[in-house]
Formats: C-alpha cells, sequence, structure tokens
C-alpha cells in the first residue's frame, strides 16, 4: 500500500463512520417501530422517542429515508 491507497482508505473510512454517526438509535429509527412498537404492542416512552435508546430490539433497515 501506498501514501495514496492509505489516505484514500482513511478518507472513506472516515465518511462511513461520519455516516454512522449520523444514525439516531432511537425508536423513530428502529425498522420495527410504525407509530408502536411492534416488538412489544405498545406505545415507546417520549424519551426513546426522541433520545437514544438502549434496547436490545433496536434493529435499523440501513435505508436513508
Amino acid at each position: 500500500m501506498n501514501l495514496i491507497e492509505l489516505n484514500a482508505i482513511k478518507g472513506h473510512l472516515a465518511q462511513q463512520l461520519a455516516d454512522l454517526d449520523g444514525i439516531k438509535a432511537n425508536c423513530r429509527s428502529c425498522s420495527r417501530y410504525d407509530g408502536k412498537c411492534n416488538q412489544y404492542q405498545a406505545e415507546p416512552p417520549q424519551d426513546w422517542l426522541q433520545g437514544s435508546v438502549d434496547c436490545e430490539h433496536w434493529n435499523w433497515d440501513q435505508l436513508p429515508f
């Protein structure tokens, strides 16, 4: 690997990390949420809808829209 390749890889990885950091891990970004939690069949608490969650069932579908 030469310096040009190394810098290209670093730039690519930095962009991927920035994209991942932009994912908000809350109920609204979870693929199991569609107005209510399909995992628990209930409305999640407000702080889980807006803040970050610590839910073992959180799943992201990797679609940006």
